[in-house]
């Protein structure tokens, strides 16, 4: 059943293209964000309804991903809403691709997030379109693990966004989660995606694994925390000694295996 895969990955490459011409008349290509949580959900519901009724595992996927995606697109909305200008990322990118960024930004940017976030989501695709089995011990596992992700990644932003709003412009954040890891909000969504995994991987979809390895890969080595911590050092004084004193993902782990991982 091809189609349950080539539909979302559609749905998603009309939805962002949809966004782009928005993001050429206010110059602001951020506006890309908006769409990431709410994509996955939507990919996940046009799959749904190419595969008909879904057993229960299939109906938990939706449920949790439905819940994150909720989420997600509340705080990145709020927290544009409140800065009102581009993301520093994207400002960046505009400059080193020149005057014809405009044009290019609806392939470097809105078509790439729209296949990244399809390669993402295939697995839980691929748990709708299974067989339906019995729930076994390592769904609810997963179920309260996806959970746990969500709630790390809801404090880390709620304590950013607090600080954000009472701290002098460019103050560094040290405490809350923050005093133990420095990108609480990372570590929070590969939790998430790993939970969402277990429950996959209970029904014996082993392609489930692919979406915490995508999203760990993508916020340990290439989009995520590189460009965070590169950006930061260059902006916040402080951030390089803070850097060498608090790991990036997992509490208590010395900054030197954090980095070498």
């Amino acid at each position: 059943m091809l189609e349950i895969y080539l539909v979302p990955l559609g749905v998603a490459l009309v939805g962002f293209v949809i966004i782009w011409p928005a993001s050429v008349v206010r110059r602001d290509v951020s506006l890309v964000d908006l769409a990431w949580g709410p994509g996955f959900f939507v990919q996940l519901c046009a799959a749904a309804l190419v595969a008909g009724a879904l057993d229960l595992r299939g109906q938990m996927v939706l449920a949790v991903v439905g819940i994150w995606s909720a989420r997600l697109a509340w705080t990145l909305g709020a927290r544009r809403f409140r800065e009102g200008h581009e993301d520093p990322r994207y400002t960046s990118i505009r400059e080193s691709w020149g005057p014809a960024f405009w044009w290019k930004s609806i392939f470097i940017v809105f078509a790439l997030q729209a296949f990244l976030q399809w390669l993402i989501v295939v697995g839980p695709i691929a748990g709708l379109a299974a067989e339906p089995q019995a729930l076994g011990a390592l769904a609810w596992i997963g179920v309260a693990t996806a959970l746990g992700g969500l709630a790390l990644e809801a404090v880390a932003d709620r304590q950013l966004d607090t600080f954000k709003r009472t701290a002098q412009p460019g103050a560094l954040m040290t405490s809350g989660l923050r005093a133990h890891m420095r990108h609480p909000n990372y570590t929070g969504e590969i939790i998430f995606w790993i939970g969402v995994a277990l429950i996959l991987v209970d029904g014996g979809v082993w392609l489930g694994l692919l979406s915490p390895v995508l999203i760990t890969l993508f916020l340990t080595k290439v989009s995520g925390a590189p460009l965070l911590d590169e950006r930061l050092s260059e902006t916040r004084p402080g951030y390089a000694a803070y850097r060498a004193r608090v790991p990036g993902f997992i509490p208590f782990l010395t900054p030197e295996r954090s980095n070498a991982s």
